[in-house]
This record gives structure tokens, C-alpha cells and sequence, in this order.
């Protein structure tokens, strides 16, 4: 019951990435790029959330390398000069983070342990 919460919670955060990047870069928009940024991050955002929603485990695995891409991005931005903008930019850090961290709690439950060969 609890790793099924840690799911949900992930899930969450995958979600409030992706709210938050219309909120930032549809609404407020810092960088002026015409919607094309905002559309290319939440493709990337949008096609695993099937599988992040389902629980799938190849899909959080892949996942948990593909945050890099937004925590990277988050910390780039922190140095705005808008201090709104780096206002989104700590929440994206810290959701990011946040994912990753429960991705890897509800993965570890699919690790097989390791069995110890005899010597012989």
C-alpha cells in the first residue's frame, strides 16, 4: 500500500511539471520563444505519462535519466534576472528532484535480490 502511494506521488510531480510548464512558459512565456519551447518540453513530458500514470516499471526507468532534462534546465534559469522566473525555476528543481527520488523508492521494489553463487 505505501509503494502505491510513492507511485502516486511521482505521478503527481510529473503531473505539476507539466502544469507548471504551461503556466511558465505558455502564460508568462520569459524567454519569448513563441510557444515552440513550451510545445517541445511538454511532448517530451506527455508521451511517458501513460505508462508513468499505469505504474509501468520500463517507463519510470526511463524516466528517472529523462528529469535530468528539466532539473537541468531549472537550475540554468534559477540566475534569471525576473525574480518570478526564478521562482518557476526552484519549483522545477524541486519537483524534479522530487520525482527522481520517488521513482527510485517505487522501483526498488522490483529489484531482485542478489543470490550468492557457491564457490565451489
Amino acid at each position: 500500500m505505501i509503494n502505491l502511494k510513492k507511485h502516486h506521488l511521482a505521478a503527481t510531480c510529473w503531473l505539476g511539471l507539466m502544469l507548471l510548464t504551461i503556466l511558465w512558459d505558455g502564460i508568462f512565456s520569459p524567454l519569448q520563444t513563441s510557444y515552440v519551447l513550451m510545445l517541445i518540453k511538454l511532448i517530451s513530458l506527455a508521451l511517458p505519462l501513460r505508462g508513468i500514470l499505469l505504474g509501468r516499471i520500463y517507463t519510470y526507468q526511463y524516466c528517472s535519466m529523462l528529469i535530468l532534462l528539466p532539473f537541468m534546465e531549472g537550475v540554468m534559469r534559477l540566475w534569471d534576472a525576473v525574480a518570478w522566473s526564478a521562482w518557476f525555476a526552484g519549483v522545477q528543481v524541486l519537483l524534479s528532484v522530487l520525482f527522481f527520488v520517488l521513482c527510485l523508492i517505487y522501483l526498488k521494489q522490483f529489484k531482485k535480490p542478489k543470490t550468492k553463487k557457491s564457490i565451489e
